[in-house]
């Protein structure tokens, strides 16, 4: 199937709807960017934009229930199907003062000029129906692709380059380096040598994008099936120096083989996104350094605070790793302690998991791992929540007034139970902590 034929065959019916007005209207109506790109590279898209001459106040005229609030020629029209699909007006850029957006827009009367002001080939590919183009033309049916700067070519090539001068392109909008890198990892592309060059002279301009911008293209890049070529590209043209000095100071080649290995599509635990990120930032020793990279990068606090519970257990794995090389093999405790950690007993195996993918496993893990997850199969206890009976009714039989002892008792009694030394049930649970009462001194379980 030819390009065209592709992306005909895969418009929705309402894009095809806006196209078909749009020409029944007299203007230009286009399929553009990423849906193009996607639907060439064999992917479903995401998204469906539009690109037309016809200006915001025209668009706003022929679909009345359209909303125009920026100053980009971008257009959002509501449709059939419930969806706001974005028209914009074809427009050339020019200045940008804060190496994010233009300081001025000119719209243009015909495709190729607004191809021109996108930053990568790829990307700048276009399906539709020229201005000219007869009115009893359809913009699905009789619709052809615009490829001028060959990006269907480079696509093809498995090849990343920049539209026109690669200086121009990452000095008008400095987000553009890290898309670069999260399209090389998308679609397991090489950087031409003239675009990465680039890239590498401006990459201190990442420095001056906001941090919820580079955390979005981060976690972009480490949701890609093979993100490991992009993770060292941006470790060697510098972005990682601009947007995390503490990472590039630790950067190691074995950092990107390690992170795509975790969370594989082949491992249980894939998508794994939290394991993925934690393993980027492992080379950082100090946890308050994660912290502050992550709350630069604006992550929301629940991540923040999963990625340090990951370094904790991961820490606790690797001191029982160390246990059973030397023949202490006990999966019931680490069950326990992942479950007072991360709150997910389950966490032990998946952090191990995690370990043996990146290669950073002790020999002994194979066995630690089928402990673990023998215990996640029989869903055997790992916190005082799991267990057959509750502080008030240690309480009530011991008849011993409210205090620290009655959780110093419970955590003694989840370690029991996980290790067989007494079953889940509240009679047997009673009895012990009888038993345990009996024999100790007063204050020795608070």
């Amino acid at each position: 199937m030819t390009p065209a034929a592709a992306v005909r065959a895969a418009i929705p019916r309402d894009v095809a709807d806006l196209l078909r007005a749009l020409r029944t209207a007299g203007f230009g109506a286009y399929v553009v960017g990423g849906a193009v790109r996607d639907v060439i590279a064999g992917r479903v898209p995401a998204d469906w934009d539009l690109a037309t001459e016809a200006t915001p106040d025209q668009l706003r005229a022929l679909f009345p229930s359209a909303t125009y609030e920026n100053r980009f020629g971008t257009v959002g029209v509501p449709t059939i199907d419930g969806v706001v699909r974005e028209i914009t007006t074809f427009r050339a850029d020019s200045g940008s003062s804060d190496a994010r957006r233009p300081d001025e827009v000119t719209f243009l009367p015909r495709i190729e000029g607004d191809l021109a002001r996108r930053d990568f080939t790829i990307n700048a590919i276009a399906f539709g129906l020229a201005p000219e183009a007869s009115r009893r033309a359809d913009p699905v049916a009789d619709g052809a692709i615009v490829d001028p700067h060959g990006g269907i070519e480079d696509l093809t090539n498995g090849l990343l380059r920049a539209v026109g001068d690669p200086a121009e392109r990452f000095t008008e909008d400095a987000l553009r380096m890290l898309r670069a890198l999260r399209f090389v990892a998308r679609f397991n592309l090489k950087v031409e040598a003239d675009t990465a060059a680039a890239i590498k002279r401006d990459a201190p301009l990442a420095a001056r994008l906001s941090g919820e911008r580079i955390g979005a293209e981060i976690e972009g890049i480490l949701a890609a099936v093979r993100p490991a070529r992009a993770l060292q590209l941006a470790a060697d043209l510098g972005i990682f120096a601009a947007i995390a000095p503490a990472l590039a100071a630790e950067w190691s080649a074995a950092v990107g083989t390690r992170v795509e290995a975790v969370g594989g599509d082949a491992l249980p635990d894939s998508p794994d996104p939290l394991g993925r990120m934690s393993e980027l930032l492992l080379p950082i020793a100090d946890d308050d350094d994660v912290a502050a990279l992550l709350e630069s990068w604006r992550r929301p606090r629940a991540t923040i605070a999963a990625i340090q519970q990951i370094r904790a257990l991961d820490r606790a794995v690797e001191v029982a790793e160390s246990e059973a090389t030397r023949g202490h093999l006990d999966g019931a405790t680490l069950r326990i302690v992942a479950a007072a950690t991360t709150g997910d007993p389950r966490d032990a195996a998946r952090q191990i998991r995690r370990r043996v993918a990146a290669g950073r496993a002790s020999g002994a893990s194979p066995a630690l791992l089928n402990a673990c997850m023998q215990g996640d199969e029989q869903q055997l206890p790992a916190a005082a929540s799991d267990l057959a009976l509750a502080g008030d009714q240690l309480v009530a039989r011991l008849g011993r007034t409210p205090g620290p002892w009655v959780a110093a008792l419970l955590a003694r009694l989840v370690d029991d139970v996980a290790h067989r030394r007494v079953a889940n049930t509240e009679g047997d649970l009673l009895r012990l902590s009888e038993r345990i009462v009996a024999s100790e001194r007063p204050d020795s379980i608070a």
